[in-house]
């Protein structure tokens, strides 16, 4: 367009002279004056752009929190290695194939390979030996010793953050929160990254466990369990009689808790406070299940919380028993035995279906004691074990 109106220019301008254009070609100096101010424009749009960038993160950074909601790709924390804003691709990633839906309701990881429900398998690299991994709105969240990253469903992979092991995600998958040194960190998670909403400082000897809406509960070394809040940083208070942490229950948390005297540890339901965890009922001090002779505590933070926080499944003995946490709470302890050689920690395929397994079995519970075997799927190694889904109750996400 821009040669087309230089042409017009230059007919114009011939065709008022009498004589042809000369060194001082009036033409010639309207179309670079036309350029110049073209590129002028072009590079104070650039820098108003770069400076708009500048200010809205130096903002954010200040405030730290994002109105609305994170912009997509932004992420800085000092000592973490992040590349959540990548190049742009050359050439297009190639969708995975859908394979065939296994019918365990549930991803399984078998050593840096991933096993979709669908059938898809995918490579889980840049993190070495892989020890967690979750499948949340974003894709999957998965780690090694010392590095977190992002696996997005067209296969491609981001780094989130290294250096530190300690990390807990939300119970729906969208924050995550992060330790470095004695800094607590909480971001929001989507496709692009990560975007640090906050930090507070914390003990060196701490480790999250797990996010409410405004609090993140901590696992202080020989001193218990207690809480921060972002929004108003205080001194975790480490509560000393609260043993475990299974998870967030509506507004309030399910744990264990000191038994009096020589008594196991309770089954509790637990508020934060301000100063820190507290026991608001206890139960299932010395809970029997059915068609078990004789019981014994629950002791294991790896046994998990149902996502309506109704039920628990901890794993006892060489099987998996799953408890009532309303009626234990309020009543004598109710509980189901799922039977079997529980090899895989159970993870919850939704509300009323824990899913275990041994070597070459998948072996699903429901509440109502109906059980249910599958074959793996083929090339699954017999270190297998299942992905939670965070959230639980949102299949096909």
């Amino acid at each position: 367009m821009s040669v087309m109106v230089e042409d017009s220019l230059r007919e114009m301008f011939a065709a008022r002279v009498a004589t042809p254009p000369v060194a001082d070609d009036i033409a010639a100096r309207v179309i670079r004056r036309g350029r110049a101010i073209r590129r002028r424009r072009t590079v104070a749009s650039l820098l108003g752009a770069a400076t708009a960038l500048v200010l809205v993160v130096g903002g954010v950074t200040s405030l730290g929190g994002w109105p609305g909601g994170p912009p997509p790709g932004v992420a800085n924390v000092a000592g973490f290695d992040i590349d959540a804003v990548e190049p742009e691709l050359t050439t297009p990633l190639a969708m995975p194939a859908p394979g065939i839906d296994t019918g365990i309701g549930l991803d399984i990881r078998s050593g840096d390979q991933l096993w979709t429900t669908d059938g898809r398998r995918l490579s889980l690299d840049g993190v070495g030996e892989v020890t967690r991994i979750y499948r949340v709105p974003a894709g999957w969240i998965y780690a090694g010793v010392d590095q977190v990253r992002l696996l997005r469903s067209d296969g491609s992979s981001l780094a989130l953050s290294g250096k530190d092991g300690r990390w807990v995600l939300s119970a729906d998958g969208q924050r995550f929160a992060f330790q470095l040194g004695t800094t607590l960190y909480v971001a929001a998670i989507s496709p692009t990254g990560m975007a640090v909403l906050g930090n507070v400082t914390v003990p060196a000897d701490s480790w999250p466990v797990a996010l409410t809406a405004d609090r993140v509960l901590l696992s202080v070394a020989g001193r218990g369990y207690g809480t921060v809040n972002l929004r108003t940083p205080a001194r975790a208070a480490p509560n000393a009689d609260v043993t475990a942490v299974y998870g967030v229950r509506g507004e309030r948390v399910v744990g264990l808790v000191r038994g009096r005297g020589d008594r196991n540890d309770c089954l509790a339901e637990l508020t934060a406070t301000g100063a820190g965890l507290v026991s608001v009922r206890s139960g299932a001090c010395d809970f029997r299940s059915t068609g078990t002779a004789s019981g014994a505590g629950l002791t294991s933070t790896a046994d998990g919380l149902a996502p309506d926080g109704r039920w628990l499944a901890a794993r006892r003995g060489t099987g998996v028993t799953v408890v009532d946490v309303e009626g234990s709470l309020t009543g004598p302890t109710t509980a189901v035995d799922c039977p079997g050689e529980a090899v895989v920690l159970p993870v919850w395929a939704d509300s009323r279906t824990v899913v275990t397994g041994d070597a070459r079995t998948v072996i699903r519970c429901a509440v109502d004691g109906t059980r249910q075997t599958l074959p793996l799927p083929e090339g699954v190694g017999e270190d297998w074990q299942l992905v939670p889904r965070l959230p639980a109750d949102a299949p096909g996400q």
